[in-house]
Parts: C-alpha cells; sequence; structure tokens
C-alpha cells in the first residue's frame, strides 16, 4: 500500500470581512516535530490573535481552537486533514483579528479553506518502505554485491573489508528485498550471508 506525505510546508491565506487566516501545512512525524514548528510560527507571529492547529500522526489526532468558539476552527482543520490520502502531517491557522466577528459558521468556512489551500500548497510525496539488513560477504563470493547492485540499483551499502570478508550492512527498498535474498541463499554455498536486525 502507498503512503504519502507533504512534499514540502504549504501555505495557504484566506481573508473574511478584515480577518486574515493564514494556514501552514506540514509533515510532523511525531509530535515534537509538530511542537517545534507551532513554537516558530508563534514566534512568526506574535501579534495574531489565535494560533489554532491539527494533527494526523499514525494513528493518533489531535486539535486545538486556541481561544476561538469551540468546534470553530481545529475541528474544521483535522476535518480538512482527514479528507486527503496524506499520513503524517499537520496544519497550523493564525488569525489576524479584522474587527467583524464572522459567526461560527464563517469562522469554520474560513479555517478549513485556508487550511485546504496550504494542503493542495503542499503537494504529496511517495514514502518508499526499505529495509537494513547485515551482509557478510567471503572475499571469494565478493561478486555478489556486484550482482546485488544489477539487480537493487538503489540499495546502498556500507562497511568494510575485515581479514576474511565485507563486512557491513545493506539498506534497499523493501519491495527488492526478496529478489536480493533469493540470490543470496541461492549462491552462499549454504553459508548465512545476511541477518535481519534482531536475528540471533
Amino acid at each position: 500500500m502507498a503512503v504519502f506525505i507533504p512534499e514540502r510546508e504549504g501555505y495557504g491565506e484566506h481573508e473574511d470581512r478584515g480577518s486574515r487566516f493564514l494556514a501552514y501545512v506540514f509533515h510532523a512525524p511525531d509530535e515534537e516535530t509538530f511542537q517545534a514548528r507551532l513554537k516558530e510560527l508563534k514566534l512568526e507571529h506574535p501579534k495574531a490573535g489565535h494560533h489554532c492547529w491539527a494533527w494526523l500522526i499514525g494513528q493518533g489526532y489531535r486539535f486545538q481552537d486556541d481561544g476561538e468558539p469551540g468546534g470553530t476552527a481545529g475541528r474544521p482543520m483535522l476535518q480538512v486533514l482527514e479528507g486527503c490520502d496524506l499520513q503524517d502531517l499537520a496544519a497550523v491557522c493564525v488569525r489576524y483579528w479584522g474587527g467583524t466577528k464572522l459567526g461560527t459558521g464563517g469562522l469554520a468556512r474560513a479555517y478549513s479553506a485556508s487550511t485546504a489551500r496550504a494542503l493542495e500548497n503542499a503537494g504529496r510525496f511517495e514514502v518508499v518502505p526499505r529495509i537494513i539488513f547485515g551482509l557478510s560477504l567471503p572475499f571469494a563470493q565478493l561478486g555478489l554485491r556486484t550482482e546485488m547492485e544489477a539487480l537493487c540499483p538503489t540499495a546502498e551499502f556500507r562497511g568494510d573489508f575485515g581479514n576474511e570478508a565485507w563486512e557491513g550492512e545493506v539498506e534497499m527498498e523493501e519491495s527488492q528485498w526478496l529478489t536480493c535474498r533469493k540470490l543470496l541463499d541461492e549462491k552462499s554455498g549454504g553459508q548465512q550471508l545476511w541477518q535481519l536486525p534482531g536475528d540471533c
């Protein structure tokens, strides 16, 4: 199953009767990343009346109205995030008061609209799952590395030569692992050349 996250931080604006709503949507792999960006935005917009937010991280979610009437800011923002196919993302919307009350419906529309524009601006990036495994290649079998590189051109090899073998780890796309494992097992001469993390 494909996994998508925001490609970059998106920005979107909405204005209604003098009030300005500035929304930012960004990748948040954990709550610490979100809190750090929220803190930065509060410093960037110290005169804003509200800094409302919502996030979806893993299977969890949270939202905050930051002084706006309950249900008019954070929840509408969260609903916009839930309606996209991205994972691990957050939205912060900064409001500058324009002097005229918008009502609960007006507020919900404004927070939704600015967040939707920021989300569209953020784009989407597909995350390709990768796997890391230990590898020991005796000198007589070093040719296997060349074969692995041909099969899995995006693989990364990290290691060094010891007295009798090349020892290190390999990182590659998860979808290529079974093909690579089959190659190693077929040409191993009965030896266990690879080891997954946690294997004894």
